[in-house]
């Protein structure tokens, strides 16, 4: 065994070399893709203080930067059809009065890193999109009853020196008892190379309205 060893051991030595190589790569591969992962932007879209009407909704920042926010619109499926609405510039803070500054009056610019804002009340959100025309006579979202509707919340987004327009959405539904509540566990980020095409279209509509 020993003298096989002996007149291989160039061989040996070799894969040796080859398996340390390996190990290298595949653990290099892991640290970048942590890497990656947690440089990935992430804006949450929550319901907090209660499931119902009265709940807020409430957007997180939870990427390792700031990002930018462009515009939030929501899209409001019923039995008629699918109605949008931008709802970045507040009609009234969280205590009913309209809002007598900028910072105060829309949601839209920087958002940092951990941190969160108060895009309103659910109810009121639904009822601002119900003032919309229709864009679309039909939905995918909810059954076809007097009683059913859902509401997506859009938030349309710019990370860091990432290329091109972000966004998330999440989907809240309502019952027949008033209560509403998210249609999904989490929220849905779209940042691969479609998604920010699609999201850059519905930017341009946004701003040529």
């Amino acid at each position: 065994m020993m003298e096989w060893i002996s007149n291989h051991s160039s061989f040996l030595q070799f894969m040796t070399s080859l398996a340390t190589l390996a190990v290298w790569i595949f653990y290099a591969q892991l640290l970048l893709s942590s890497h990656l992962r947690q440089r990935r932007p992430k804006v949450v879209i929550n319901q907090v203080m209660g499931l119902s009407t009265h709940g807020r909704c409430l957007v997180s920042n939870m990427s390792a930067e700031g990002v930018h926010i462009e515009t939030v619109q929501v899209w409001l499926h019923d039995r008629d059809g699918v109605r949008r609405c931008t709802v970045s510039d507040l009609e009234t803070d969280v205590n009913g009065n309209r809002p007598t500054s900028l910072s105060e009056g829309t949601l839209q610019g920087p958002l940092p890193s951990n941190a969160h804002i108060d895009a309103g009340e659910i109810g009121t959100l639904v009822e601002r999109a119900r003032r919309s025309e229709i864009e679309n006579g039909r939905n995918t979202l909810c059954e076809d009853d007097e009683s059913s509707y859902a509401l997506e919340i859009l938030v349309l987004y710019i990370y860091g020196s990432s290329a091109g327009i972000m966004g998330a959405k999440r989907t809240f539904i309502f019952d027949d008892n008033g209560l509403s509540r998210p249609a999904l566990v989490e929220t849905r980020q779209l940042r691969g190379h479609r998604d920010r095409k699609k999201m850059a279209r519905i930017y341009r509509s946004y701003l040529d309205r």
